[in-house]
């Protein structure tokens, strides 16, 4: 009982055993970058080779990390979903004006919210159906 109070409000309480080492979390959601460029890409007709690839997704990297640096969502043991909203949220800001300011592409509004929209639901979506399914193995293990 001890343990899981103890646990609460933390990144136990969100995710599973494997999916809470910071490495394999952030893993996870530079996977889910990856997706956003590349169902972006093909959602457009685009037919970028490798060099459009990297211009369009280096500026979410660098928004995303430096975004979980300053939120501490891989290090934070209280309020994950906080932390991971929050995460979404800077991180798709500084990778819009890094975009701007850095590579010169447009970025418009809908741009974002469509960034913002795709990150949330995948970077939180990965984690909330981890957590359910370390709930249903606990329960079936009882």
């Amino acid at each position: 009982m001890r343990e899981r109070e103890s646990r609460r409000g933390t990144l136990a309480r969100v995710t599973s055993d494997w999916v809470r080492r910071p490495r394999v979390a952030a893993a996870l959601d530079g996977a889910c970058l990856v997706a956003f460029v590349v169902l972006g890409r093909g959602s457009h007709g685009l037919n970028g080779g490798s060099d459009w690839f990297l211009t369009v997704l280096w500026p979410f990297v660098v928004g995303w990390y430096a975004a979980t640096f300053i939120t501490g969502l891989y290090r934070g043991a209280t309020h994950p979903w906080r932390r991971a909203v929050a995460t979404v949220t800077l991180g798709v800001t500084l990778a819009c004006v890094i975009r701007l300011v850095a590579t010169s592409r447009s970025t418009p509004v809908v741009f974002g919210v469509v960034a913002f929209s795709f990150l949330l639901l995948t970077t939180v979506g990965w984690r909330v159906a981890t957590r359910l399914v370390t709930r249903v193995r606990a329960r079936a293990s009882v």
